[in-house]
């Protein structure tokens, strides 16, 4: 493979690891259709969810503190179940066909809330399991359980700052399942684990240079980043 797709991958790794430190999610979004252009799919998806947990391994300890777990469990309890699911169609649905579905979803879900249609001031348990249970089958799917959580919660009334902690504690445990069922499938090859050594480095960097900037902003900045980053993961989805 040419020193050109390096370059780019790397960059587009320290890109995703910027967000990642910066908002607490939006690696996986930024990763998994990007670096499926220049790799093998299945490959990248395993390798996205070993960044996820590294990143998340730094940061889970201080959002523990701040997370607000009657709102979490719910999430965490119904996505659970539904990972391994998502694993096993992993290798059923053609690449390019998923991610533009995936692309679909994100763009419906930034357009409702710009509609401002999907504002709660009470999180539903029903609703909640239900938002989890389809986050959990699209990270064993493609590593991209994002978009149902980040909109379910940047719709609430909570601050940034929880908002970011129960996303990175949320994250955390729905990847550890993933992880597993991956394992179970056999895609957890050398090949993965040499691509995920090449990627940490930019990876890291990118995270720490995020968490730096996420200490300056304020709220509406951080809202707005969010909902730009996800229309453009969308459009890039849908025309990848």
């Amino acid at each position: 493979m040419g020193i050109e797709i390096w370059l780019i991958s790397l960059g587009v790794v320290a890109i995703a690891g910027f967000t990642r430190g910066f908002s607490g999610f939006g690696s996986g979004l930024i990763l998994a259709p990007a670096l499926s252009l220049l790799f093998d799919p299945q490959l990248v998806v395993a390798t996205v969810v070993l960044l996820e947990m590294a990143a998340g391994a730094g940061l889970v300890l201080e959002a523990v503190q701040k997370t607000r777990w009657k709102e979490v469990l719910p999430l965490v309890l119904s996505a659970i179940v539904m990972v391994p699911v998502g694993a096993h169609f992993l290798a059923l649905l053609e690449p390019t066909l998923m991610r533009r579905i995936i692309g679909g979803l994100i763009l419906g879900f930034v357009l409702l809330l710009l509609t401002g249609k999907g504002r709660y001031t009470r999180p539903h348990l029903a609703f909640a399991s239900g938002v989890g249970a389809l986050s959990g089958f699209l990270t064993g799917l493609a590593g991209i359980g994002g978009p149902p959580i980040v909109l379910y919660q940047m719709s609430s009334s909570n601050p940034a700052a929880a908002n970011r902690a129960n996303f990175i504690v949320f994250f955390a445990l729905t990847q550890l399942v993933a992880l597993g069922a991956y394992w179970v499938s056999g895609m957890m090859s050398a090949a993965v684990g040499l691509l995920f050594l090449r990627f940490v480095p930019a990876f890291a960097g990118g995270l720490l240079l995020g968490q730096l900037c996420f200490k300056r902003v304020d709220e509406i900045l951080f809202r707005r980043f969010v909902m730009g980053l996800l229309l453009t993961v969308a459009v890039l989805a849908l025309v990848a």
